[in-house]
């Protein structure tokens, strides 16, 4: 099973460029899809939930949000 809270971080070294990937984000946009969701049963049954402003994505702060509750 896919963790909903593994990120990978890469940094440039100027320090300008930041980007964070989702090992479930396949085509790399940043956000998940509901497709790309399925691949995580946890996370496919929970998709709807964490989908807040209902846009059919995941973005990374939506899945913080979420990881956050889960660990306070």
């Amino acid at each position: 099973m896919v963790s909903i809270a593994t990120f990978v971080t890469f940094n440039s070294f100027a320090g300008t460029i930041e980007i964070t990937v989702h090992p479930l984000d396949v085509d790399k946009n940043g956000l998940i899809s509901i497709d790309e969701a399925k691949a995580d049963n946890t996370l496919s049954a929970i998709f709807t939930e964490l989908d807040v402003n209902q846009d059919g994505f995941l973005s990374h702060l939506e899945l913080e949000v979420k990881t956050e509750d889960e660990t306070n």
